[in-house]
Order: C-alpha cells, then structure tokens, then sequence
C-alpha cells in the first residue's frame, strides 16, 4: 500500500470516536476514487463494513447510472467469497483497505476471481485505483472512469498497471494497423469492464484504427462491441481526458462529423471541444455558416473566440456575435435582419483579408446590378464597381467569394449568412476564414485572433504523418 494510504488509515484508527473513524475512512477512499473519475457523484450511507447495505454510492447522472461500494478491512479472498454471495446481484466495487496478497491456497484465489468477473464485481483496493489516476496517458484515463462505471475482476497495482500498459500499447499501434497489439487491447477491455464500458473502449480504440486507415471490417475487435463512437462516447471523451495532446485528438476527431458534435451539450468554456474542433479544422466540414448579434450573457465565459455548442450547432463565439456552423441551413438559428455593407466597406473587408470576390449584387435605391467576373481579378477592382465606392446609397446585398478548388462561397449580407450552392461543402477552418471576415466588420487585432482559431493546430509534417493511409 501507497505511503500516503498507509499514512491516511492510521490516522483514522486513532480516532476515539468510532463515528470519526468511519467518516475519515470513507472520506479517505472517496477522494481515491475521485482523483479516478471527477465527475463521480458520491454519497456516503449511514453504514460501514455492512453486509449488504454500501457504504457509499457513485452515481452518473448524465448516464442514469449508480453503482454501490462496499469497504472491506480485510482483504483476505476467503472473506471475499462468503460476501460475494450478497454483494454480486449488485455488480459493486468492493474496496479493500489493505493490499491483496495471494493466498497459500490458488484454488481459492482463483475461484474469488471468476466469481468476481462473472459477476461484473469489481474487488480492489486503493493502490489499484491510484495506479489507474496517476496516468496522464488520455487512454488511460478514460479506462479510469470505464474501471469505476463497470470494472469487474481483480484489480491490483501490478494488474492496473498491467491493464494500462496494454492499452497504451493498443492505442498507440492501432494508428499503424498493429492486429496482435491492438487485438490484445481489446481483449484487456473485455477481461476486465463489463459489456457497457468495455463496448465504450473497444468504440474509441476503433476509431483510432479507422481514423488511420483501417476498415471496420479488418478491426480485430468482438464481434457487437465495437462501431462508431456513439454521442455518450464522445461526451465521455470531452468530459473527463485531460489532455493538450494534439495528436491524440486528432486520432479521435478522425470520423467525428460537425452533425455528432452539435448534439452534445457541453459546458461554456469546454477547453477538450477547443482542442477537438482545432485539431480537426481541415477535416470536420459544414455547408453553412450564419452570424447573429449576441450580447454577452450574465456568468457567461469572458475569452473570445472559442466554440461551443449552442442551439444544435457548432459555434464560434466572438466578440458581441456568434457564428453557427451546420450542415443544413434549415438547422441554422433564424437569421437576424442586417444592413448590408456599402461597396466600399466590402471592398476594405476583402482587400484586408486577400479575398477575391468574382460576384457581386449591388441595391440602388432604383434598381439591383449584379457583377460577375470572367477572368481571375476581382470584380471589385473593376472600373464599374469602383464607381459606385463613394456612394453610401448602394449597399452590396450578395458577394461571392472564390475558395479553395473553384468552389465560390456565397456570402448573404441581409441575413449574415453563406454556403455554397446545393450541397457543396467546406472544410470549418475555410468557411470561417472566408466568410466571417466579409460578413462582419472587424478591428485588425480581432482578426488575427481570428485567424489563429481557425488555423488547423497540426503542421505539415505532423499531418503528412497522421494523414498516413488517406
């Protein structure tokens, strides 16, 4: 047992109240449990070393979903058999406060180790739980909470640690379509997580697998666990790894789809969604973009820009405004009624960003004119469009701007609005960069923040390497 457990206990035993000894006992093995999965609610019951009633409950409410805990002094496997005849309809934790140690009868060791696994019962003790929280490895923490959600078999240090190097391993050599290493991975999630959470693991695993190249079909994964990340997954993904890894999100951004993302509801900021979304800029790709005028709400985060989920849409917040990505303009907020920019305004807002426009409609107070571009050059450069610069009376209603592989991007100004035409679609980090910066007035020092968000995170080379199998 850890130095610090060890420290913590005999604290306890020297309370003269057996009251405070139960309370710091408990108190003591939910902060283990906590440093394993902070989004665990605990409640702690008015029982201890019961034999049925727990002594704690862990619940999830986001996944309607408890599990009891039972606290054991003892950790002898003989012991743990007689209470597993009460304890295994409830598919508990049974948390021990001594390290397991191997009896001098196998048999029995071995028969509390089936019966545990049978049961979807986890035995361990807070050595195991620490060797499972002192990981920073991504992998490892989601296998954490997975461990506490619906962890079965025995857990000790050497078998946590065991467990955790596997799935390293697993994650690691999926990217190069490893089958020994990445079939060893998931037969570790099968031994030892119930079908829910092991089903949860070998999906993330998969995704890795498929995001480098791999089919579904080769995956080496059992049959009925494995697929998509399902949206639980990616919550989980968001909610609880601590990571600015860019490759790991990357590796799991690989097959997330703008749609999947707009139906999770996440806190306001979610630091993992900024490192998803901007280490994915070039893959994640959406049809339409709309801006509305927002005031900053009362308690709402300060920094801008970030993305955020709002209204069933990815969003970019900015400064007073919000930009509301979607893959169907029937899914964007209703639009807001704006005045569009004069031409000269357009003209500036192009000409700051290197943006060439091959068309454009203009209103006159008699009449509507729309200019259209036959060479590469900017119809705002024309001699006719120039004409009509100091004039505050015509406003630019429409604009097109050219983007990447000839696919124009039409801009809407009297409903802040652009997409392309029928079902053409763009990559997050062209759509922003070419479409909010003509849509809105901007001050030089917001653009470049501008810019910086929406410039994907992976250099070249590192893409060129990720990308390994495209």
């Amino acid at each position: 047992m850890s130095d610090q457990a060890v420290r913590l206990l005999r604290d306890a035993l020297n309370y003269s109240d057996p009251d405070q000894t139960v309370r710091h006992i408990k108190s003591q093995v939910s902060k283990h449990l906590l440093l394993a999965d902070p989004k665990t609610n605990v409640r702690h019951t008015e029982y201890f070393n019961h034999s049925f009633a727990p002594d704690m409950v862990l619940s999830w409410p986001a996944e309607h979903r408890e599990r009891l805990v039972f606290i054991r002094s003892n950790a002898d496997p003989r012991w743990m058999l007689e209470d597993l005849r009460w304890l295994t309809p409830n598919r508990p934790i049974i948390m021990t406060l001594e390290p397991s140690t191997d009896p001098e009868d196998s048999e029995v060791r071995d028969r509390l180790a089936s019966a545990v696994r049978e049961g979807d019962t986890l035995v361990t003790d807070l050595d195991g739980m620490d060797e499972l929280s002192r990981s920073r490895e991504p992998v490892v923490e989601i296998l954490a909470h997975a461990v506490l959600r619906g962890g079965r078999g025995l857990l000790t240090e050497s078998s946590a640690q065991a467990m955790s190097d596997v799935a390293v391993r697993g994650f690691e050599r999926a990217q190069n379509l490893d089958v020994p290493a990445t079939s060893n991975a998931v037969a570790a999630f099968s031994e030892a997580l119930e079908s829910t959470q092991s089903g949860r693991m070998t999906r993330v695993l998969q995704a890795v697998w498929e995001g480098h190249g791999g089919s579904a079909a080769t995956f080496p994964g059992e049959q009925g666990l494995g697929g998509p990340l399902t949206a639980e997954d990616l919550m989980l993904l968001l909610d609880v790894v601590e990571s600015d890894d860019v490759n790991f999100w990357r590796r799991i951004g690989r097959n997330i789809s703008i749609d999947q993302l707009s139906g999770l509801v996440l806190d306001d900021p979610s630091e993992n969604l900024q490192r998803l979304v901007r280490s994915n800029l070039d893959r994640l790709s959406g049809r339409a973009v709309r801006v509305l005028m927002e005031q900053d709400q009362l308690g709402e985060p300060s920094g801008v820009p970030r993305w955020r989920i709002d209204r069933s849409c990815l969003t970019l917040r900015g400064w007073g405004w919000s930009a509301y990505f979607s893959n169907s303009r029937d899914r964007l907020p209703a639009a807001d009624e704006f005045i569009p920019p004069t031409v000269r305004q357009l003209q500036m807002r192009a000409q700051r960003d290197g943006l060439t426009v091959t068309n454009m409609q203009v209103r006159r107070p008699d009449l509507t004119i729309t200019y259209e571009s036959t060479t590469d050059e900017s119809v705002l450069d024309s001699i006719d469009s120039n004409e009509l610069v100091q004039r505050s009376d015509v406003l630019a209603t429409r604009a097109t701007v050219s983007a990447r592989l000839g696919r124009g991007l039409i801009c809407d100004f009297e409903t802040c609005t652009a997409g392309g035409h029928t079902n053409a679609s763009y990559d997050l980090s062209e759509l922003g960069r070419f479409a909010i910066p003509l849509l809105l007035e901007l001050r030089e020092d917001q653009r470049d923040a501008l810019r910086e968000i929406l410039a994907p995170l992976v250099e070249e080379a590192h893409q060129q390497a990720l990308d390994f199998g495209d």
